[in-house]
């Protein structure tokens, strides 16, 4: 059975939107270190969330591509 993080991401959301480091969700309260950790946090707890709904983690690539010359330096006629 997944565990539902809704209510301590709602909740560390709106502590962050008002400058909060301390947050309180079901019965529960936490207290971060910053707010860089709370985003971490948060960020963490959306992946698991993800997860637990079936989601894949966003994957993003870059595709290169290449006319077939190679060139060196600043690429100036191939010197």
């Amino acid at each position: 059975m997944a565990v539902d993080h809704t209510a301590q991401i709602v909740a560390m959301e709106a502590a962050l939107a008002q400058g909060v480091m301390s947050v309180a969700y079901e019965g529960k309260s936490a207290s971060y270190r910053s707010f860089k950790e709370m985003i971490q946090v948060i960020a963490y707890l959306k992946r698991q969330q993800a997860k637990a709904n079936g989601q894949g983690r966003a994957v993003a690539g870059v595709a290169g591509f290449s006319n077939g010359y190679r060139t060196r330096g600043s690429g100036y006629g191939g010197y």
